[in-house]
């Protein structure tokens, strides 16, 4: 019997993310006020389009609805239908606030719930089919603008800031030729599609061969966000780039020609809103690339000024070491007799080697000693004995000083000192083996 292998298939959703927007809730018909008992649809519009089991949220004043469709039908509306609506499409954003408003009165104005420049606006002077109207008429800011005979509907067509004001109409019935039903007035105020844009350039200080980005900014309204967009640019008035959706114009390795009165223009895709930036002017500054090779000379000069400081300041510390390893090659040690116990030193070198040694002397080191001439230099030194130090215990590590008191030194020095001006002789101290602490040492001519 063959074995049962089982599959499972799973299923992943990979989600892309974008620059989230904020759904948009719409009316059907799209009137912010209805009357009594009339019926309206709700519908929460989002871009792109969301997949078909996409469960919604609605809210009325702040508060949850149960209701999770994309649509839903406020049927025979009250007065506890009026508020503002809002509605999310899974766990994105919430949208923006939209109002809506049930009246019982006999005649109403009737408007869209939001009006953005370049909509196709149209007004409604609406009652109850049971009082038929035989006149309607319009009013802005109490001066009547137009007036129809049965037709209730008024095309204002495109619109623009200008159009704002206070609207209201009249209806005269039928049933009563003689008399007229006022609507409420209606505060229309028409608003931006999306704010004036500006020019941005960067970087901020442009120079030659630097790649220059221009970028067009601007705002879309909350309510309007799912417009798209489409972009021009401009230098010294001719077009440098036609209308695209992007929004920025690059200019790699910027030449001083590229120099200019800079513009961008926004417009929407059918053209009913078109708007112009301020001019900017953007001046390239010249030689940008032999500014940067001066700046890196300078700081590489610097450095070798500072290094040449340092190598002069420890100059004598260099040279110390380089001098006493010249005593490896001396044959013997010359000693002064007047030194009954020396100092200790660890020298490199062979077992064979000795050293040139000067102990120091308050009389020969004074400062008055230091013009001696060469007979008076040689008698000072007659005095020194010689002979052969083996080295057979020193350590081979470099050289170092030490001293100690000595009954037969009044003075304590802290160390041999290296004249550079006298690099003949070499100043160190010696402490003898200690099985050469007792012997006597026979001089011998230097």
């Amino acid at each position: 019997m063959s074995p049962l292998v089982a599959v499972i298939l799973i299923t992943v959703t990979i989600e892309s993310k974008g620059a989230a927007v904020k759904p948009v809730v719409s009316f059907n018909p799209n009137w912010g006020t209805v009357l009594a008992y009339e019926s309206v649809t709700l519908t929460c519009n989002v871009a792109p389009p969301a997949q078909r089991e996409q469960k919604y949220h609605w809210y009325r004043n702040n508060r949850n609805l149960t209701i999770n469709d994309q649509s839903f039908t406020v049927n025979y509306a009250e007065e506890k239908d009026i508020g503002d609506y809002q509605c999310r499409a899974g766990n994105g954003d919430i949208s923006e606030a939209v109002r809506l408003e049930v009246s019982g009165a006999h005649v109403i104005l009737q408007v869209p719930p939001l009006v953005f420049e370049g909509d196709i606006l149209s007004l409604r002077c609406h009652s109850y089919d049971k009082f038929p109207a035989v006149e309607t008429t319009f009013y802005k800011d109490h001066k009547e603008i137009k007036s129809l005979g049965t037709a209730s509907e008024l095309l204002v067509g495109k619109v623009n800031m200008e159009t704002s004001g206070l609207y209201k109409c009249s209806r005269r019935i039928k049933s009563h030729s003689s008399f007229h039903n006022y609507s409420d007035q209606v505060d229309i105020v028409v608003q931006e599609m999306f704010s004036l844009p500006q020019i941005k350039v960067r970087p901020d200080q442009v120079s030659e061969g630097d790649n220059m980005t221009i970028t067009c900014d601007t705002k879309l309204s909350p309510h309007r966000e799912t417009t798209e967009l489409q972009f021009a640019f401009y230098r010294n008035g001719h077009n440098v780039q036609g209308f695209s959706s992007s929004n920025q114009y690059g200019v790699p390795s910027a030449q001083l020609e590229h120099s200019g009165n800079y513009a961008c223009e926004v417009q929407t895709p059918t053209g009913s809103v078109k708007k112009m930036s301020n001019g900017q002017q953007i001046k390239l500054h010249g030689g940008g690339h032999v500014y940067r090779a001066v700046i890196i000379s300078v700081a590489l000069l610097s450095i070798l000024l500072v290094a040449a400081a340092l190598t002069y300041k420890y100059r004598h510390n260099l040279a110390l070491p380089l001098a006493c390893n010249g005593l490896l090659h001396q044959k013997q040690v010359l000693v002064s007799p007047d030194a009954a116990l020396l100092s200790s030193i660890r020298v490199n070198g062979s077992d064979s080697s000795t050293a040139l040694v000067r102990l120091p002397n308050e009389e020969a080191d004074r400062p008055e000693n230091e013009n001696l001439s060469a007979s008076q230099e040689s008698l000072k030194y007659s005095n020194l004995s010689t002979f052969p130090v083996p080295f057979t215990n020193l350590t081979t590590e470099d050289i170092c000083y030490s001293h100690i008191n000595t009954g037969q030194l009044h003075k304590v020095y802290p160390s041999a000192t290296y004249r550079p001006d006298d690099c003949s002789v070499i100043y160190c101290v010696v402490k003898p083996m200690e099985s050469q602490e007792n012997t006597a040492v026979q001089p011998s001519d230097c």
